[in-house]
Formats: C-alpha cells, structure tokens, sequence
C-alpha cells in the first residue's frame, strides 16, 4: 500500500488532478448510502421514494411512510458535515494541484469543504428548483433543514391536499420548487461540463463510487482514452477500471496523498 500511496502522490503532484466521488465519500461523514445492502434503497421502494411522481403520489396516499422516509434523510444530512477527503480535495484545489470535481452525489459537502469547481450531475439538495419557471435557488444548510422540517410537519398532519402545497415557493413567482436532484428516470445535470474536465485531466482521481450508475461511470474510462491515469481510492471491490488502485477509507488515505504530493511539489 505505501507504493501504491507513493505512486499516487506523485502522479497528483503534476497536476490537473479530477476527483471523481461517489457516495462512499460522503458515508464516512455518516450519509447513508442508497444501493448498498442495507442501504436506503432496501428499506424503502426507489419506484415509490426515488421519483418526483412517485413521492408525490406516497403523499397523498400513504403521508406517514414518505414523513418516515423524509424523517431519515433530514437526520442523516442534518449531522453530516464534510471529512478529511472532502477537505483534502479542496486542498488540492487551492493548492492549483487540481482543477475540478466531478460528484454523483447531491449532498453539497464539497462546497462546504472548499471546493469551488464542482460538478453536481445528480444535482444538489442545497439548491431548489422552480416548477413554474424553473429558477434556482442556492440554499444554506439551515434553510435546508427547515424546509424539510416543514414538509414532514404537513404530512404528520394526515391531510395532505397535495405535495405541492407541502413544497418550498420560488422566491421569484411563488410557485412550487423543489429539490434541485436528479431523480430515477431523470437526465443528469451538467455533463458536457463533467466531460470536459475528464478531458483536460492528466490524472482522474476516484473515490467511494462503485461504477455502476451510468452515465457518469462512464468517466473514469473516457478520462483514460484522452490520456489521464486512473487512480482509484475504494473500500472494496468495484467496477472501476484503475491504474492504481487503493483500498481504504477515503478520509485517511486523500489526506496523506494530499500531504505527500504537496511536499514533493516542493
């Protein structure tokens, strides 16, 4: 493993580093994943909690199951906050070590962390979306929770005249907006962006994805046919093709790989 961290620093301290992250990232700072086993997509139907239609039928029909499902999520974001590998990878950025983010995940951490060119292609939790018009909204982590607090408050209720009338308003028409995610069935969101940065990338750095949810998987593999190397830090068996590949917690091995490649940078 210490080559493997030696050789990866190396290869990061010539720069033009892409990160490519997953949801292993962020569960180390406690956000549960959705397609692992006993992830959330066990416990709760993706045909009826991971569609824009389906949870706003599951709010008219069965309000208590989507306050639960709904209840989950607030805890696990309302604790989480960015880790060591998140604020590495910023590090990296403020350093000029590396030029962007690329993440399938939508719960904001990078940003949080100090990272500033990020690439959301499943979109953002902290940012609504208007229905009518479709303006977009950045919002606080505060702002966040109290919106969801308000919507698992209407539907403990037991009447629900529709989901629409449990959403956030625009702050521009008053309309109903909502989370600015990527749901089941949905294209994903900046992904001519994301393939730009795979391509200006000498070195495409992955971290806590399996490689299974195209198109985004996609990117480690079109990074290489432009010419970066592939280095890939996982806990586990995935289906990423690496040139070097890492097993470990992220938020030990990206910290000593950020240390080690700044210092050889000199």
């Amino acid at each position: 493993m210490i080559a493997d961290l030696e050789q990866a620093a190396e290869l990061v301290a010539r720069g033009d580093v892409v990160a490519f992250t997953g949801a292993g990232i962020s569960a180390e700072s406690g956000i549960p994943t959705f397609r692992d086993p006993g992830g959330l997509w066990d416990r709760y139907d993706p045909m009826r909690f991971g569609t824009f239609d389906g949870i706003a039928r599951e709010a008219m029909e069965h309000p208590d199951e989507l306050a639960d499902y709904l209840t989950e999520m607030k805890g696990a974001f309302s604790q989480a906050h960015p880790n060591p590998a998140h604020t590495a990878l910023a590090e990296l950025e403020r350093e000029g070590l590396a030029i962007g983010v690329v993440t399938q995940n939508v719960d904001g951490l990078h940003r949080e962390a100090g990272s500033e060119n990020v690439v959301e292609v499943h979109g953002s939790n902290r940012r609504l979306r208007c229905m009518s018009n479709g303006h977009l909204e950045e919002l606080t982590r505060e702002q966040y929770l109290a919106n969801m607090d308000r919507t698992i408050q209407g539907l403990r209720t037991g009447f629900v005249v529709s989901y629409q009338s449990l959403m956030p308003k625009c702050g521009v028409c008053g309309s109903p907006a909502r989370p600015d995610v990527v749901a089941f069935g949905e294209a994903v969101k900046d992904f001519g962006q994301a393939e730009r940065l795979a391509e200006q990338a000498k070195l495409m750095l992955v971290v806590g994805t399996s490689g299974e949810v195209y198109p985004a998987a996609g990117l480690p593999a079109y990074a290489r046919g432009c010419g970066a190397v592939v280095v890939e830090v996982a806990r586990g068996p995935t289906f990423v093709e690496a040139d070097v590949r890492i097993e470990g917690q992220a938020g030990r091995i990206l910290p000593e790989i950020a240390r080690m490649a700044l210092a050889a940078r000199g």
